[in-house]
């Protein structure tokens, strides 16, 4: 039976560890339990030592000694646990298993390896290319995105967080974007949530409010629906912005900055929800974006329709063309 021992100084101890013993030295390790007065925490300290042997006589005195504190000792142990075993298998790349998520990714990796004769059967029976793959995969990560999304619009989120999840997640804004420019600057005085690249290789504005804004005003003006004051405000906003981005069209540093040009600039406003709309409230609506010839107003609710609908043909495609099922989420998939 394994013993923790008692110093002098009354300091608890584990049996020292011989490491290793050579013709004129030997190599020690010591744990020690180190109390503190003032907390109630305890620290576990290591003592590693390299001590002489004279005349096959070991003795205590060190040829040198070096004493980790618990921070350092609890860094060295977090330090073996993730790189010896790479080593020792002579890995290039690994995964550190830290928590659920990174067991889950392994079980799943596990069970594809399971599986992989009836996965190999499975892709050359379905004559599956890599483009194929790849086209599911990424249907299956929208899907999983568009269930998100209409998650989070009945949480009230900050713009903030509507602009980091639109960056993540660019394709829900359309497909006539080719893609978001990393510049947000119009000019010194104004930035707009997302410049946008269009398909027809110039510079657009898309600018994000919360989901969670009034849309139309609480009362109606001649028996009309008319835009909340949070809707004007956003709506002028839009209007600013289009008119400085154009004032910049000739700009030359501007344009360098931007690296596209600047001509007739549109302006996408993601503004409120519309899921409980009337029809009269869905034909003022329709009024309202008629009116403008540069600004286009989707609330939450459009966009998610209209992914869900290009989600839709993606999926009625696949299945004319091949028997893949695309799966509303990866539960089950064997990865």
């Amino acid at each position: 039976m394994n013993e923790i021992k008692q110093s002098n100084r009354g300091i608890p101890y584990a049996e020292p560890k011989r490491l290793s013993t050579k013709q004129r030295v030997y190599t020690q390790a010591i744990l020690q339990r180190v109390p503190h007065n003032t907390q109630e925490t305890v620290d576990i300290s290591l003592k590693l030592g390299r001590y002489n042997i004279f005349h096959k006589v070991e003795t205590e005195t060190p040829k040198s000694e070096l004493t980790l504190t618990n921070e350092e000792l609890n860094n060295l142990i977090d330090y073996i646990e993730e790189y010896y075993y790479p080593l020792k298998e002579n890995a290039k790349k690994f995964i550190s298993i830290e928590n659920e998520t990174s067991v889950s990714l392994l079980l799943k990796f596990k069970n594809i390896m399971k599986n992989k004769e009836e996965i190999a059967k499975a892709l050359l029976e379905n004559e599956l290319f890599t483009e194929d793959i790849q086209t599911v995969i990424s249907a299956i990560k929208k899907n999983k995105a568009l269930q998100e999304f209409e998650n989070e619009i009945e949480n009230d989120n900050d713009e903030a967080f509507w602009q980091k999840w639109f960056d993540n997640n660019k394709w829900i804004l359309g497909s006539e974007y080719l893609k978001i420019i990393e510049e947000r600057k119009i000019d010194a005085n104004h930035i707009a949530d997302f410049l946008v690249q269009a398909f027809d290789g110039f510079v657009d504005i898309v600018e994000i409010k919360k989901p969670s804004l009034k849309f139309w005003s609480e009362t109606k003006d001649h028996k009309n629906y008319i835009p909340s004051s949070d809707l004007v405000k956003a709506i002028i906003q839009c209007q600013n912005y289009l008119y400085e981005i154009e004032r910049e069209a000739n700009n030359i540093k501007t344009l360098e900055r931007l690296k596209t040009k600047i001509i007739k600039p549109r302006c996408l406003l993601v503004f409120g929800k519309s899921k409980e709309w009337d029809d009269e409230k869905r034909e003022a609506y329709r009024i309202l974006n008629s009116s403008y010839t540069n600004l286009t107003i989707l609330t939450y609710d459009h966009l998610l329709e209209r992914a869900k609908n290009i989600m839709n043909k993606i999926e009625s495609n696949n299945e004319t063309n091949s028997d893949i099922q695309i799966p509303d989420n990866d539960d089950d998939l064997p990865f």
